[in-house]
């Protein structure tokens, strides 16, 4: 591996002599030492606060200090529950909110451009540390990568309707990384008037989400959302005061008094709170972005469903790059507690496990919408591999599919600025996806594409000569957007069409029809009849 990693980096810097081994660079708050790395390609400023945790809301400004702080914190994590996930680690450190910064070392006198990386985990869990997160593939390309770790399930979106729990801490975390790197980055070679925000899974949903809000506008200038679509069930909830009396059951409190509920989640100890979401269907995302009440003295960061406002054009767009990869849904099936459940469930044909947090059915349409995903998904439910595999592909289509059709039809139709859809095709050594869940399918599913992107430094992967290919390929792309606006800039060498085309990414990269049409309209056909995001002009009853 280390001799394509050499090859990658050498195409760009060529080989560095007499490197200072440390860096200070100044900062609103203070100065920061950062060190250079191993490979002598970058410095690395590991663990710099960009703000204090508020629980619950919008985190305080950082304290200034008068000492050089050494940034070699490269093991930081904000509260999450355990799971297996090698890009997660449990954590009670509410004092998490720090930021990474690796800028070239070749560098001299020059403004670059930044791309800010959002980790994945469903809101749930993960962090940007560099140890799941390696950042050499990216940097070498002569940009200047930030990752970012922003807070998680309850303490990031707990949302109680009150001045209190607005909801959304989480988001309002990485509106405040995005205004200190405004701030400061210039003095890490980085250049605060083209930043580019890089997101997967959930942070590929947080990247857009900053386009929804009037308080982020002008703090990003370009997105790629990497199988981070809206309008699935993990990437909004339409009834978070539910969501957390829900939770608050598995820790002995039944109510939905936010009173009660705030000092249930205030006072009991965080390790208590992660144990009993753990314990929920869909651990991971059970508490996630949600419409916040506006209170005085709490700047609110979504204020309409994201359906409503991209449709009425109020959201800022930038331009964007939206992904998946073709089978999304298989890592669905590392959830051990949920799958388990489900199978059991739909085997004693009980399909009220089938139904979606995306969508509000009238009480006496209930039946009829489970008979609907019954008959497409689970005709047969004879067998355990049948019922895997309806799971699955449902939750390919409710979960990616469908949402990344309809958000890449609204976000292109509302703008004139270019979206870029790419399918990833490829597979190799560094699928991570498909390497978890041991699959001998020829599809590619969740995180596959990540480590074309990123080293995991935690666990390093091989890399043949075709690996190697792809990581060039991949990371060219992401830094010509970041640094041009378009991943094709010389467009003699060929050219990435924006939407309505879908590049196949693979060794030869292709023009490919949208990911199962038909199942995509079936999707939309039932969200645009019973989104939750979707105003109906009038209260559903729901019982679901």
């Amino acid at each position: 591996m280390y001799v394509y990693t050499s090859i990658i980096f050498a195409a760009f810097f060529g080989v560095a002599f007499s490197i200072d081994k440390t860096k200070i660079v100044a900062t609103k708050q203070g100065r920061v030492e950062g060190s250079l790395a191993s490979n002598e390609l970058y410095y690395e400023y590991l663990g710099i606060r960009y703000g204090v945790p508020v629980k619950f809301r919008a985190p305080e400004e950082p304290p200034t200090f008068d000492e050089v702080y050494k940034a070699d914190n490269r093991a930081v994590l904000c509260p999450q529950f355990p799971c297996h996930d090698p890009l997660a680690a449990p954590s009670d450190n509410e004092d998490c909110l720090v930021l990474n910064i690796f800028s070239p070392s070749a560098v001299t006198n020059t403004s670059l451009p930044v791309i800010v990386f959002l980790h994945g985990g469903d809101f749930g869990v993960g962090s940007g540390s560099p140890s799941f997160y390696g950042p050499q593939y990216l940097v070498s390309h002569g940009i200047v990568l930030v990752t970012v770790n922003y807070r998680l399930n309850a303490y990031g979106f707990l949302n109680l309707g009150t001045v209190d729990a607005p909801g959304n801490a989480g988001l309002k975390d990485i509106r405040a990384a995005l205004r200190w790197i405004k701030d400061n980055i210039r003095g890490f070679s980085g250049d605060p008037d083209n930043v580019t925000v890089l997101g997967q899974g959930s942070g590929g949903t947080a990247a857009i989400y900053l386009t929804l809000s009037d308080s982020t506008k002008g703090l990003f200038h370009r997105i790629i959302s990497e199988s981070g679509p809206l309008f699935s069930p993990g990437s909004f909830d339409p009834k978070p005061l539910e969501t957390a009396s829900q939770v608050a059951k598995s820790l002995g409190v039944n109510t939905v008094d936010p009173v009660k509920l705030l000092k249930i989640y205030s006072e009991t100890e965080i390790q208590k709170v992660e144990e009993a979401i753990s314990k929920q269907m869909h651990a991971k995302n059970v508490f996630v972005p949600s419409v916040e009440t506006v209170f005085e003295g709490e700047e609110a960061f979504l204020t309409d469903k994201p359906y409503n406002i991209i449709v009425d054009n109020k959201f800022h767009p930038v331009p964007a790059v939206f992904g998946l990869n073709t089978v999304e849904g298989l890592t669905s099936t590392l959830d051990y507690n949920t799958i388990t459940s489900q199978m059991d469930r739909i085997m004693h044909e009980d399909y009220s496990v089938l139904d979606q947090r995306s969508f509000i059915i009238p009480k006496e349409d209930v039946e009829e919408f489970r008979t609907t995903l019954q008959e497409t998904y689970f005709s047969d439910i004879k067998s355990e591999e049948t019922v895997i595999g309806g799971i699955i592909n449902l939750n390919t289509d409710f979960g990616f599919v469908g949402p990344m059709s309809l958000l890449s039809e609204l976000y292109a139709n509302n703008s004139v600025l270019p979206v870029y859809e790419f399918v990833f095709n490829y597979t190799g050594n560094r699928n991570l996806g498909r390497m978890l869940t041991n699959s001998s399918l020829l599809a590619t599913t969740n995180q596959d594409e990540l480590f074309y992107v990123f080293e995991l430094e935690r666990l390093p992967l091989p890399m043949d000569e075709n690996d190697a290919r792809m990581v060039t390929f991949m990371t060219m792309m992401w830094t010509n957007f970041a640094k041009y606006g378009t991943p094709t800039p010389e467009q003699d060498n060929g050219q990435w069409l924006p939407y309505p085309h879908h590049l196949a990414i693979s060794l030869e990269p292709q023009y490919v029809a949208p990911l199962t049409p038909d199942r995509a309209y079936f999707w939309r056909s039932l969200y645009l009849e019973y989104g939750a995001e979707i105003d109906f002009g009038g209260n559903i009853d729901s019982s679901i």
